[in-house]
């Protein structure tokens, strides 16, 4: 796909090349090309004579450059590793390693109890952590990866459905959201999700695209990749029926044929087949529901306005937003648009449309039942967003096509930036670690009031990791749970009536008397009152508070410290 001057640039359409968009394998169906390729030859028309090209002949697919292929991804993984051991653990990624430090056996015990969502990623984590210790860099690597192929994936989409441009600019797209290196940088399963996400819907395009004679190994393909994506997170699944309406798009265009009638068996069949590999996880998610009670009392990530901010801020979304709905004005007849609407394709759109919006609205509509949603569930939408904006991008053209491409960019520089601070993934376990490790004395014991921060000593080894934790009753190994279980409150207040000194780890908020709460955020009553412990010192990283507290009577209110805490 070149011309005499050379490649055309990220947002190029111009010339015959643009008659190439409608590409596809040999022995391709003509119901599964775009109808656009027609529009973009009968804008070539007046400018040439008539060839076998403009009368139906559809080019090969073009894969474009091998530079187009490779930027993708390269810039995915660049910025996933810039600055990627910066960022303190924070209380999610500290559950990843509390869960794979431990013997094999003992994590498979503790996977039938609690995490079993997560059991793939623990299950491929484990070997690392125990060949290569629980550094950032190893513990972050394969989600940085993931990220660089989710990027090419999404390139992948773009490339075989439209052209070599819109895959470049797609990908591109992706890889520079900062949403995609946050999670790229992460110790948790997301970004393998979303690539797997990214996965299944290429190899659905690839299915609707084949021949009949090729269909059943895509299929294949595409059951293992549902499959594996449904292991990864439960919630993966919701992208089925996503692609439920992609696929009665497309069988609407073939009309009630013998063929499309095997296309739809075939596609069920996968999609019953990837549940049923699924199941297990789907029962024990179901069983250890309680786990996720947290989402009941959260809202900076479990709100409407995520799906704005979703991207990384909503800043960004807005642009990406504003540059779909220019592009579409710009293509439109009334605008003269013929020539450009060779790069917007609407079998892409009947893609990626369904992709971003149903998930969100199921997890959504069941957490007016019970809540469920949080943004984290949904990050497998965004490769979606990605591919409108691609084609969009390409859409504006050569010059107004990269520049809105930078545009993105700038909108989330400071998010990025944000990002790779120590505090970038909101908790800054580290620096807590290294007040406790500077400050303890032999004999100090700690108080995490809050379940989820019960991990916080896994992350670091030098100071919280070596407290006793002063409330548990059985450990983490021996329990079969992430962090061990807890004595009732009168057992605690015993043994906090005979310690010499305590530190209390509040996170998410500092009070005034600091209060045990469960996952769910229920308060089982004040920590201190009736123990014979007085405030001395409290320290403030981010969104936690440390409080020092030493035997004796004394004043035990925070509020001041609180205010003041540095």
């Amino acid at each position: 796909m070149t011309s005499p001057s050379g490649p055309p640039a990220v947002g190029e359409t111009a010339g015959d090349d643009a008659t190439g968009t409608a590409e596809h394998e040999p022995g391709e169906p003509a119901s599964s090309v775009a109808s656009d390729g027609e529009t973009a030859r009968a804008s070539t028309a007046q400018a040439q004579p008539a060839t076998t090209q403009d009368a139906g002949v559809q080019r090969p697919y073009d894969r474009g450059p091998i530079w187009a292929l490779l930027l993708p991804p390269l810039v995915g993984l660049a910025l996933s590793l810039w600055a990627i051991t910066t960022p303190s653990y924070w209380r999610d990624e500290a559950a990843t390693i509390a869960a794979v430090r431990r013997p094999f056996p003992d994590l498979i015990h503790m996977l039938g109890n609690v995490d079993a969502v997560h059991s793939a990623y623990y299950i491929m984590m484990w070997p690392l952590v125990h060949l290569f210790g629980s550094g950032a860099l190893v513990m972050r690597l394969p989600s940085a990866i993931a990220a660089a192929l989710t990027a090419a994936a999404v390139a992948a989409i773009g490339r075989r459905m439209i052209s070599p441009w819109v895959g470049l600019a797609a990908g591109l797209l992706f890889a520079v959201l900062p949403v995609a290196t946050r999670y790229g940088q992460e110790a948790r399963p997301y970004a393998i999700v979303v690539g797997l996400a990214a996965l299944a819907s290429y190899l659905l395009i690839r299915v609707l695209m084949a021949d009949p004679a090729s269909r059943r190994n895509w299929l294949i393909g595409y059951a293992a990749s549902l499959a594996v994506l449904g292991i990864a997170n439960i919630f993966g699944l919701l992208l089925i029926p996503a692609h439920a309406i992609t696929v009665a798009f497309d069988i609407r265009r073939r009309g009630l044929t013998q063929d499309s009638r095997k296309l739809t068996v075939g596609w069920l069949v996968a999609c019953v087949v990837a549940v049923g590999f699924a199941s297990p996880l789907l029962v024990l998610g179901w069983e250890q529901r309680g786990q996720v009670a947290w989402i009941a009392n959260n809202t900076s990530s479990s709100g409407l306005i995520t799906l704005v901010t979703l991207t990384g801020s909503s800043l960004i979304t807005l642009a990406i937003i504003g540059i779909v709905a220019i592009a579409l004005i710009l293509t439109s007849e009334a605008a003269g648009g013929t020539a450009r609407r060779a790069a917007w394709r609407w079998q892409l759109a009947e893609l990626s449309l369904p992709w971003m919006v149903v998930p969100p609205a199921l997890l959504l509509g069941g957490s007016v039942i019970s809540p469920i949603y949080t943004s984290r569930y949904v990050l497998m939408c965004i490769p979606a967003l990605a591919l409108l904006g691609g084609m969009a991008i390409v859409a504006l053209g050569r010059v107004a096509g990269p520049v809105a491409l930078v545009l993105v960019v700038l909108a989330g520089l400071s998010t990025q930036i944000t990002q790779r601070q120590p505090y970038g993934h909101y908790d800054n376990v580290r620096a807590l670690d290294q007040i406790v490790a500077a400050n303890a004395k032999p004999g100090d014991v700690v108080l995490y009031t809050n379940p989820n921060a019960e991990s916080f000593g896994a992350a670091y080894p030098t100071g919280l990791g070596k407290l006793p934790n002063i409330a548990t009753k059985q450990a983490a190994i021996p329990s079969g749970t992430l962090a061990g279980t807890s004595v009732s409150v009168a057992t605690l207040k015993k043994r906090l009536a005979h310690a010499s000194r305590v530190w209390v780890v509040e996170i998410n908020h500092c009070v005034s008397e600091p209060q045990l709460l469960n996952l769910s955020g229920v308060q089982h009553g004040p920590a201190l009152t009736g123990v014979p412990l007085q405030f001395v010192k409290v320290w403030h990283e981010r969104g936690d508070w440390i409080f020092l507290y030493k035997h004796g009577h004394g004043d035990q209110a925070t509020t001041t410290a609180c205010n003041s805490a540095t």
